[in-house]
């Protein structure tokens, strides 16, 4: 009876010694977790996924069947998490997080956007759980991809999600309210000068300028900035705007100005300094362009 007990103590002992040796030195996941966060406009994108490797398996067609719903990476589904509604293969998709789920086929794949985020894979997956269900075209990929790769491309305030892995490559386009939202904030708040904070009007004559539309509206948010108190950015904006539309008098007017208000600017006199080398080079540049 004493040896029996001494032989389980000195198993356990041992059992022990091996779970720290593999909790110290643990092997390494085959299927790494992996997460892509991006901000996207006035929206935040988030993917969580396990990272299969090829390990030179044959990928499509094979391991992951043609036809067959697949958990678009391994272990537990993957995930998808949007902070605010948007729009995603065309379909409105409330803020949440989801599970996303693919039909690979040689000529399309099915995307599906499901609600149930706790299954293991694919297994107890039902199609009535699905929020958006939608048809992406593959391609072959310009580099071979040994693992399993999810990226997120941003399009000027939108996105699109690319599914990369072996020698294919699938994307899907994401639709985020941020140009709806602003061009509301610029109307009901900055066009009817309710708001008063000079930096929002200059902010929102950029985003009109980077946007490449309505520039004319652009011009009398800057001007709206500049008036209420000589914001030095909004003037900046002013003189990009007439430069591209190629009124050069008018942004060389206007640069003579700017360099006139810059003594009185509350602004340091490195600053002032800066300002001021930058002003004269691009009256330089603009008048150059005349010739």
């Amino acid at each position: 009876m004493i040896k029996r007990s001494i032989l389980i103590i000195l198993t356990v002992i041992t059992f022990n010694i091996k779970a720290q040796e593999v909790t110290k030195f643990p092997y390494p996941s085959l299927s790494p977790k992996g997460t892509i966060s991006q901000t996207v406009g006035n929206t935040v994108i988030t993917i969580e996924y396990e990272r299969p490797s090829a390990r030179k398996r044959q990928i499509f067609g094979t391991l992951v069947p043609w036809d067959k719903v697949w958990r678009t990476g391994a272990g537990h589904c993957t995930k998808i998490h949007f902070d605010r509604t948007v729009k995603v293969g065309g379909q409105t998709v409330e803020a949440g997080i989801y599970s996303l789920f693919t039909i690979p086929n040689p000529n399309e794949w099915i995307v599906i956007l499901n609600s149930n985020t706790s299954l293991y894979g694919s297994f107890n997956y039902d199609p009535k759980e699905d929020v958006a269900r939608f048809v992406a075209i593959p391609k072959a990929s310009n580099r071979f991809y040994e693992t399993l790769n999810f990226d997120i491309d941003i399009i000027p305030n939108n996105a699109k999600v690319f599914i990369s892995w072996a020698n294919i490559q699938v994307s899907f386009d994401i639709q985020t309210t941020t140009d709806m939202d602003t061009e509301g904030y610029i109307q009901t708040e900055l066009l009817t000068k309710k708001n008063k904070d000079s930096d929002a009007y200059a902010g929102a004559a950029e985003y009109l300028f980077y946007q490449r539309e309505n520039l004319s509206e652009a011009l009398k948010l800057a001007e709206t900035g500049i008036e209420l108190n000589n914001n030095g950015w909004a003037r900046g904006v002013k003189i990009r705007i007439f430069e591209h539309l190629k009124l050069y008098n008018n942004a060389l007017q206007e640069i003579n100005e700017y360099l006139q208000k810059v003594p009185s600017m509350n602004y340091s006199q490195e600053q002032k300094k800066s300002l001021l080398t930058q002003l004269k080079s691009d009256y330089e540049r603009i008048s150059n362009l005349m010739k």
